[in-house]
């Protein structure tokens, strides 16, 4: 390789690196507004004396828009390109935090979620196409995990940050200075992020060839998948994370600072932590998944499962601990994490594998169907439990049986004559 050469390769890859910084911006406002602003919620119950139903009714307003509008939004994202969408879904979702600091009744910013939640539609396929179009072929996956891993890190600081500004200065402050924080984060990715119009064409066509033939076969495809039952087990196991994860996201933070007595600035630091065993877990299950379960594949979900189940029971039981040391409680909220967010790698890549290659765009869109129904319904229902029972030892013990049991359905002989999994 001459000089050169050299050269041009190492400018290629700076260019790359600042895309995918730009691209990975947006992630971050998202985990920072939506998780930070969970984090207020026990702020935010107090003023508005909601009780754990209600509480739940944000995470489904929010995650209802996000769900309902994913294809539709898709579609923008492919005739408006991926900066003026990205965009777009930063200034609506913005604008949403600033009604919430200004809003006179919960019911209100329950509205506002659903608009807010929009906007994640909004950004979400637009980093995904944004950052396809830019990396390589052979780099594409490491350049998405990249640009994903921006959503943790800014839900780590929007947990650990939050709460120390709504104590000091009231949730509504708080939430207006992360509004705040997001628009100025529109300005960076307007000046930051340069779509590449040369030799953009190219791949535009192809990513444009490949929907064509999947809406195509769309019909085929799906009657397949239906056909493979125990790709359908998946789904429902689809279900159940989905279930564990938004019932934990949206209950954490009340959860720790009312039954288990922490101030409000600890149980926040106790939802970043939860977070950062979803990072290791994104990363550590698949390592496991490829150095201990290369040939029983769904094995590890059984693990996942598991733990997550197990996790559940601990944390009901803590409730009738009196006094428990914070550094347990954070341990626990680690390997929590690492089961209740950390599952969703491992998980599709088995569904990408059971599906096979021409079906795995598919059977993972199947999958999110599944998984979003869970993450929709399981706030309500956990906070209707704890609202019967006046705290949430109830609910945390009969998800993690629920989860225990249905992950156990994996030990029951396979169907399906491929053994690998």
């Amino acid at each position: 390789m001459t000089l050169f050469q050299k050269r041009e390769k190492l400018h290629k890859e700076l260019d790359l690196g600042r895309i995918l910084f730009a691209l990975s911006i947006p992630y971050v406002a998202l985990g920072f507004s939506q998780n930070g602003f969970l984090s207020l919620l026990p702020f935010v119950r107090e003023e508005f004396s909601l009780n754990r139903v209600q509480i739940g009714y944000y995470s489904t307003s929010f995650f209802l828009s996000a769900a309902l509008l994913a294809v539709f939004a898709g579609s923008i994202v492919d005739r408006l390109g991926p900066k003026r969408s990205i965009l777009f879904g930063i200034g609506s979702t913005s604008l949403m935090l600033m009604g919430y600091g200004l809003s006179p009744s919960y019911t209100l910013i329950l509205f506002m979620a659903i608009i807010a939640g929009l906007g994640v539609s909004f950004i979400t396929p637009s980093v995904i196409k944004g950052s396809s179009l830019a990396a390589p072929l052979e780099k594409r996956g490491i350049s998405l995990g990249i640009v994903q891993s921006g959503y943790s890190i800014g839900s780590i600081a929007g947990a650990s940050i939050l709460p120390f500004l709504g104590k000091n200065f009231g949730w509504r402050v708080a939430v207006q200075i992360t509004a705040a924080g997001a628009i100025l984060i529109g300005f960076l990715v307007y000046f930051l992020y340069q779509e590449n119009k040369d030799g953009q064409s190219k791949k535009e066509i192809f990513y444009n060839s490949i929907k064509r033939e999947m809406i195509i076969s769309f019909k085929k495809n799906l009657l397949a998948l239906f056909q493979k039952k125990s790709l359908l087990r998946l789904c429902v196991l689809g279900i159940i994370f989905g279930i564990s994860e938004g019932a934990v996201l949206s209950h954490f933070a009340i959860f720790l600072s009312e039954d288990l007595n922490m101030n409000r600035i600890l149980a926040g630091l106790g939802l970043g932590i939860l977070h950062i065993g979803g990072i290791i877990g994104l990363t550590g299950w698949g390592w496991t998944l490829d150095r201990l379960f290369k040939r029983r594949r769904k094995l590890i979900l059984l693990v996942i499962g598991l733990v997550t189940g197990l996790m559940n029971i601990f944390f009901g039981l803590f409730i009738n601990t009196p006094q428990l040391n914070p550094i347990i409680i954070f341990l626990f909220s680690f390997i929590l994490g690492l089961g209740a967010i950390g599952w969703s790698g491992a998980y599709f890549v088995v569904i990408g594998e059971l599906a096979g290659e021409e079906r795995a765009g598919i059977a993972t869109g199947l999958s999110l169907l599944f998984i979003r129904t869970g993450i929709l319904f399981a706030p309500l229902g956990f906070g209707f439990i704890a609202d019967m029972k006046g705290n949430y030892e109830s609910s945390w013990l009969l998800f993690g049986l629920i989860i225990i049991g249905v992950s156990l359905l994996f030990l029951l002989p396979e169907p399906s004559p491929n053994k690998d999994f």
